[in-house]
């Protein structure tokens, strides 16, 4: 999630919720297959593309037989990499980021409920795994799990609070912890540094955990790392006073976080997902597998996000496919289609501890205040966006 600003491109971020100490829980209920004529599923509102099956297939293609970063990738990663490159440009996954930090609200049954769809994809957080021993989001590795049992896909993103312990916070502006830099390295000997690499491995027992059960993840750390034009608002992007380069910095630690977890921990169920939002932070293409954007765009504006595509597109020499990694609207599929701007797969950002149905601008799925609810049932049932009774069964 954001901070509460604006990127440097336009694209108004919508105000951003407070992240507590809590997390919550997904529904094991199996999605029954309830798919209706998808381009009319929710009538012709005035909210919607009024271009209905006038579809460009203009694919945006990527190598065919792209292989992940880490050659030694099992077979399911694999396969389900190989599935996303395969509907990359044709059809986009739809997904939706669980409550970290409140067990008791389920967002996969409440985008279930609105629109007889479930998500293809779930995201969660690791949030509070490297601080707290109880309390709510102490689950999302076993939620996880159920989604990929009941045939979907997985996304992880870690909210890394301040390795150093002075403080439980992720923003700059409550902590000033920095990434250990000296001489334009990583400086390996700091106490800073020895309590990253802590904290990673504890993350690292959670993705044993997933890879053990056989779940591939969508591994996206340290995500909007370059902040704005302001600077960083996590720490990993954090403005420096020591001379040192911020996107400097953080490049060495994505790539020490790739060989540490791939090399040391044997993590081979991993696709690295990078969303560090400016080019100039972007760690090389041997690095990434999917490049990621953020964008809470102005409430009810159902436009592709042509131009943010385009340009993430751009921070990668060789071809690679671009999703959405985290939304506040709800894109509409003809024009994404029509402006050949088809992400890979969107994940709508979570609500706040409302009741389902309360219209609140920290509530991004239930409610009206960023996308309608007709809006949202005529998304999940289009023809060129995949739910979760769409997907293939990758165990086979």
């Amino acid at each position: 999630m954001t901070k509460n600003t604006s990127l440097t491109t336009g694209v108004l971020l919508c105000l951003s919720v407070a992240i507590g100490t809590y997390g919550c829980s997904s529904s094991t209920n199996t999605v029954e297959s309830t798919k209706v004529d998808k381009t009319t599923a929710a009538g012709n509102t005035s909210e919607q593309s009024n271009d209905n099956n006038q579809y460009k297939y203009a694919k945006n293609v990527v190598g065919a037989n792209q292989l992940l970063i880490n050659k030694n990738a099992n077979a399911i990663t694999h396969k389900v990499y190989q599935y996303l490159l395969d509907n990359f440009g044709n059809k986009v996954l739809a997904g939706q980021q669980d409550l970290t930090w409140q067990d008791n609200i389920d967002m996969y049954a409440r985008v279930l409920a609105d629109t007889g769809k479930a998500p293809a994809i779930m995201g969660y957080d690791f949030m509070n795994y490297d601080r707290y021993q109880y309390g709510s989001g102490l689950q999302q590795t076993e939620e996880a799990i159920a989604h990929w049992q009941r045939g979907g896909l997985v996304t992880f993103a870690w909210h890394w609070r301040d390795p150093s312990l002075k403080t439980q916070e992720f923003y700059t502006e409550k902590s000033d912890f920095v990434i250990p830099m000296k001489d334009q390295q990583l400086d390996t000997q700091s106490d800073d540094f020895k309590a990253i690499v802590r904290d990673i491995d504890i993350i690292a027992a959670e993705l044993k955990k997933l890879q053990q059960a056989g779940v591939p993840v969508l591994w996206r750390p340290m995500h909007e790392a370059a902040g704005n034009q302001w600077g960083g608002w996590f720490w990993w992007g954090a403005n420096r006073t020591d001379g040192e380069q911020p996107n400097v910095a953080f490049i060495k630690l994505w790539q020490f976080m790739f060989h540490y977890l791939t090399e040391d921990h044997g993590l081979n169920n991993l696709i690295w997902v990078w969303n560090g939002l400016q080019g100039s932070w972007y760690p090389g293409d041997e690095y990434v597998d999917v490049i990621g954007d953020d964008i809470y765009a102005t409430p009810h504006d159902y436009g592709s996000q042509v131009e943010r595509f385009q340009l993430v597109k751009s921070f990668s020499a060789k071809p690679k496919p671009v999703a959405l990694t985290e939304n506040g609207v709800l894109p509409d599929p003809n024009k994404m289609a029509n402006e050949q701007a088809m992400w890979g797969y969107f994940v709508t950002w979570n609500d706040i501890d409302t009741a389902a149905g309360v219209t609140d601008k920290g509530n991004f799925w239930t409610g009206e205040y960023h996308s309608s609810n007709a809006h949202n049932k005529y998304v999940y049932n289009h023809e060129l966006v995949i739910t979760l009774d769409e997907l293939p069964k990758f165990t086979e």
